[in-house]
């Protein structure tokens, strides 16, 4: 399955693992919609998680009939939020002088209120637990795959890896023996692309202004991904378990 859904990605647009994430993350949304919202173990660890990040939240529109699952999962968030708030309001209303004393002692050390102390002690974002674990099941198995002719072959035609992901399968493949061939790629085809937005600066110049330009007028936006990735992929949560993860395997 992962072999055919990465050649499936290399027909499409960007990095190829990229949108496996994000393909993956959306069925992840759709199956915890669907099966999942009033499940207790999923319910408890999205109100650890204080829900989901802000991009996987900001997917749930793209799901089909998204909004009562949503509603739910607001809803029981929402309430525990208020606690909080009103916990909050009671300890800042104004008190008697030794009250007020004794509150400024115990908060000699700037402990936290209890609506913020409750947001900051929040877990990753689950979601982005999933996604990080299938990101690295498919970058080690491209490379695991790049070996085979009708795969490489694929794969070269392809737009290639973004950046990040590319720095993954160094970490993860360091001594993988299709890593060579995989970094000799990138360089031909990172090589190109300089080359485009080197041209598409040089036609930007008032000089050369009368010139058509051609498809290194996208050069730009194709760079763009290539360093930093697909749009809303890397986000904080996921941030923090990949270098926790790359931590633990190094």
């Amino acid at each position: 399955i992962t072999y055919q859904t990465l050649l499936d990605a290399f027909d499409g647009p960007g990095c190829p693992v990229c949108a496996r994430i994000e393909q993956g993350s959306l069925k992840a949304l759709e199956d915890l919609l669907y099966e999942q919202v009033t499940d207790p173990t999923t319910r408890a660890r999205l109100v650890e998680a204080r829900g989901l990040c802000n991009w996987h939240t900001w997917l749930l529109p793209r799901i089909r009939n998204s909004p009562v699952g949503s509603a739910l999962i607001s809803l029981h968030l929402l309430t525990l939020a208020m606690e909080r708030l009103r916990t909050t309001e009671a300890t800042l209303r104004p008190r008697g002088r030794w009250r007020q004393f004794w509150t400024l002692a115990l908060r000699a050390k700037d402990q936290p209120l209890p609506l913020a102390a409750w947001w900051h002690h929040r877990t990753a974002c689950p979601l982005c637990d999933v996604t990080c674990r299938s990101e690295r099941m498919h970058v080690r198995a491209l490379l695991d795959y790049l070996g085979e002719m009708a795969f490489g072959e694929r794969f070269a035609n392809s737009p290639g890896l973004c950046l990040p992901h590319l720095c993954q399968a160094v970490t993860l493949g360091r001594d993988h023996p299709n890593l060579p061939a995989l970094l000799s790629c990138h360089d031909v085809r990172w090589s190109a692309l300089a080359a485009e937005l080197t041209e598409f600066i040089r036609k930007n110049d008032y000089r050369f202004a009368s010139e058509a330009v051609g498809g290194e007028g996208s050069s730009w936006r194709r760079a763009l991904e290539v360093l930093a990735g697909r749009r809303g992929i890397f986000g904080r949560d996921q941030s923090d378990i990949r270098a926790t993860t790359t931590h633990s395997t190094t």
